[in-house]
């Protein structure tokens, strides 16, 4: 099981150049110039030619990140545009909002599967983030990317930097983890945990979005996601047992404190914001836990 799961993670640091400003919630931000750059920066068919048909879907690096199309014969997603992005981006975990020359910020960005091979183009990308100014609309401003490290498997200090502004290099792909690389950080006998919901999450249950989440509404989104991130991504099924475990997460009892946000995204395609949500805050499980950790 997950035996070609594959991902790795990659922390981007810039130094400002100019004044700017950001949201308290940063990441809708980077994942709108991400999107918006990545695009600019590989499209061979032109803007128009992307939004009616491409000539290049399986080759777009951008369809590959953003819209990764679903084959018309696909056993999962039928009938659904779209599979899951292959990537998770992590904004700078900080509460400045206004940045002068001089300072410095971090996000981060784990690719998943076949994504990691797009390596080059995404640190292309993120250095003309930089350039092409960042922040709220209207306060934005330049900075630069001074480096790209490679990030191992929580709990390991062995950080490596694999991308300097000085030489404007790619050395390699960094540290490629698995399976194997998140179990063997499982503890045992652990019978309670505490998750922190950093950034907005959006989960839907029964089709509609939910602030209300148990811990049967966790796994049976973990497990979709998973499964269809190693389909579509990483070339295998995710062959388990998905009644029996959604059945044992039943019985695991939570504690919440969420609260719901509004953070809306500018959609560069659509040219207008978008009306965006998601719950923060703490919640606890507890319960016979070990069998779904990690």
């Amino acid at each position: 099981m997950l035996q070609n799961f594959c991902f790795a993670r990659y922390r981007f640091t810039y130094t400002v150049q100019e004044p700017l400003k950001m949201p308290h919630y940063k990441g809708n931000v980077f994942r709108s110039r991400f999107g918006y750059l990545l695009r600019d920066v590989t499209c061979i068919g032109g803007e128009a030619q992307c939004q009616t048909q491409c000539q290049y879907p399986d080759r777009c690096v951008y369809s590959k990140c953003f819209e990764t199309p679903v084959p018309e014969d696909s056993p999962m997603l039928r009938g659904q545009p779209f599979a899951p992005h292959p990537f998770i981006l992590e904004p700078p975990h900080t509460q400045q909002l206004d940045y002068t020359p001089g300072d410095t910020f971090t996000c981060t960005l784990t690719l998943i599967g076949e994504a990691i091979n797009l390596l080059p183009w995404c640190v292309f990308t993120f250095r003309e983030i930089g350039k092409r100014r960042i922040g709220i609309r209207g306060k934005r401003g330049q900075c630069h990317l001074n480096t790209v490290e490679t990030l191992p498997a929580l709990g390991s200090q062995d950080i490596r930097t694999i991308y300097t502004a000085e030489t404007e290099l790619l050395t390699d792909d960094g540290v490629i983890l698995g399976r194997d690389d998140v179990i063997r950080r499982v503890p045992n006998g652990v019978d309670e945990i505490e998750l922190e919901f950093l950034t907005s999450t959006s989960i839907k249950v029964s089709g509609k979005w939910t602030s209300h989440l148990t811990f049967e509404h966790l796994i049976r989104n973990l497990l979709r996601r998973i499964r269809f991130l190693s389909f579509f991504h990483c070339g295998e099924d995710l062959e388990v047992d998905a009644r029996t475990i959604i059945e044992a997460a039943k019985t695991v009892t939570h504690v919440s404190d969420f609260h719901w946000i509004r953070a809306d995204r500018y959609s560069y395609r659509a040219e207008k914001s978008v009306p965006m949500g998601g719950f923060i805050g703490k919640i606890r499980f507890t319960g016979a836990l070990e069998p779904f950790l990690p």
